[in-house]
């Protein structure tokens, strides 16, 4: 009985597909965690400004995080941390929906009108 020789043309190919695998496996993950959003769009549609947070957790679940913004709101983080899209939602002082956006932190245009959205 004699071990192959790691030199043989089916090793090096069994190598490169495991290689090709693995890249290509890496590459899926990558894409997942840049393009896909925080929140589906089908729910994304159903928010309206005015909501309670008993009705937006009914829709979307709880938050990944909450905060207090600068101006002392309630503010809402949806989103998985690997992916790169969150949704944020802010409350006002009465506990409703005041606005949200959805996208890539940082990187909104600074006159995009409050309660928008964009996926």
């Amino acid at each position: 009985m004699s071990i192959p020789a790691l030199n043989t043309v089916e090793v090096w190919l069994i190598a490169l597909v495991i290689t090709v695998a693995v890249l290509a496996g890496f590459g899926m993950f990558a894409r997942w965690c840049a393009f896909s959003p925080a929140v589906r769009r089908k729910k994304l549609d159903r928010l309206r400004i005015g909501m309670t947070p008993d009705e937006i957790t009914a829709l979307l679940g709880a938050p990944r995080q909450t905060r207090t913004s600068k101006e002392g709101l309630t503010q809402w983080i949806y989103g998985v941390p690997m992916k790169r899209h969150v949704l944020l939602i802010e409350f006002s002082t009465h506990h409703r929906l005041e606005s949200f956006a959805h996208g890539v932190p940082h990187a909104r245009h600074a006159s995009r009108p409050a309660g928008s959205h964009e996926s």
